[in-house]
C-alpha cells in the first residue's frame, strides 16, 4: 500500500499512512494538490500556478500565496519525511513527483481504462476486471464539492477533467452492462446499468437496458415503473418526451409475458 492515498473521483479524501489527512488549510490547498497530481506528467512554472489560483493579484503577492500554500500543503502530506519526496520543487517549477510512494485514483483509473484496450480482446475476462476496477474506483464527479470561482483557469480545468472522468465511467458501465447481458449475467448487468442511471438518470440508452433486464428477469411490473420514472425524469429536466424506441420497448413489455431479446449491438 502507498504511504500517500489521493482519493479525487468524488468528495477528497486524502490519507498519509492510512490516516485521514484533514489539515488542509483552504479550497486552494486541496485544488493545487489535485492539479498537480492528476498533471504529474510535467513540472509545472510557479508563475502558471500562481495565476492560475489568484488571478488578477499583483506577480509578487501571487506567488507568495503559491509558497505559503505549497509549503502547509507539504507540511500536511509529511513531504519533508518522505524519501522520495512527494513534491519536486525548485525555484522556478512544481511537480508531483511520479516516482514517490504515492497513489492516485484518478491516475489509476486511466490506466485501467488505458491498459484494457491495448492488451486483451474486448471480451476477455481480464478486461472485465479491468473496466470493473476503474468502476470501483468512481466515487462520484471529480474534485466533488470542490470550486474556485475567483479562478477561471482553475474551473475551466476543472470541468474538462470532470466531463472527461464522467464520460470514461459512463462508458465503461455501459460497456459491463452490455458484455454481462451478452452472456447471461442478468443481475450483474443490471447492477451496472442501474449505476449508470444514478449518474446520468437522462441516457435513455441505460433506462432501456433497465426495462429489458427487468423484463427478461421476470419483473416486468418494476420494467413498467421504470419507463414511468423515465418519463418522469426526462419531463422534469429536459422537459422532452421518450424516444420512440423507448415507448415502443414498454408497449412490448405492456403487452408481451415472454421474455424479450436483447437489442443488436
Amino acid at each position: 500500500m502507498a504511504r500517500l492515498s489521493i482519493r479525487l473521483l468524488g468528495p477528497v479524501q486524502v490519507c498519509l499512512d492510512g490516516q485521514p489527512v484533514t489539515r488542509f488549510e483552504t479550497t486552494k490547498g486541496r485544488a493545487l494538490l489535485a492539479f498537480l497530481a492528476v498533471e504529474a506528467d510535467q513540472p509545472h512554472r510557479r508563475e502558471v500556478l500562481a495565476e492560475m489560483l489568484w488571478p488578477g493579484r499583483p506577480e509578487g503577492a501571487a506567488r507568495a500565496n503559491l509558497r505559503h500554500s505549497l509549503a502547509k500543503l507539504r507540511t500536511a502530506i509529511g513531504d519533508h519525511e518522505a524519501a522520495p519526496a512527494f513534491f519536486l520543487a525548485s525555484r522556478d517549477r512544481i511537480q508531483f513527483n511520479p516516482a514517490s510512494d504515492a497513489w492516485v485514483d484518478a491516475t489509476a483509473f486511466s490506466t485501467l481504462l488505458q491498459d484494457r484496450r491495448t492488451t486483451e480482446p474486448a471480451s476477455s475476462r481480464k478486461n472485465i476486471r479491468q473496466l470493473e476496477g476503474a468502476v470501483e474506483l468512481y466515487r462520484g464527479a471529480f474534485l466533488e464539492g470542490i470550486s474556485v470561482p475567483d479562478s477561471v483557469a482553475f474551473e475551466e480545468w476543472l470541468l474538462l477533467k470532470r466531463e472527461q472522468f464522467g464520460r470514461q465511467a459512463l462508458d465503461a458501465l455501459r460497456l459491463l452492462a452490455e458484455r454481462h447481458e451478452q452472456i447471461g449475467e442478468y443481475e450483474w448487468a443490471l447492477a451496472h446499468t442501474w449505476r449508470q442511471i444514478e449518474l446520468a438518470p437522462w441516457q435513455e440508452a441505460a433506462q432501456r437496458r433497465a426495462m429489458r433486464l427487468l423484463a427478461i428477469s421476470g419483473r416486468r411490473d418494476a420494467a413498467l415503473a421504470q419507463y414511468q420514472a423515465c418519463r418522469r425524469i426526462l419531463a422534469e429536466e429536459l422537459e422532452i418526451e421518450p424516444e420512440e424506441e423507448t415507448d415502443a420497448l414498454y408497449e412490448r413489455i405492456r403487452d408481451e409475458a415472454s421474455s424479450l431479446p436483447a437489442d443488436a449491438p
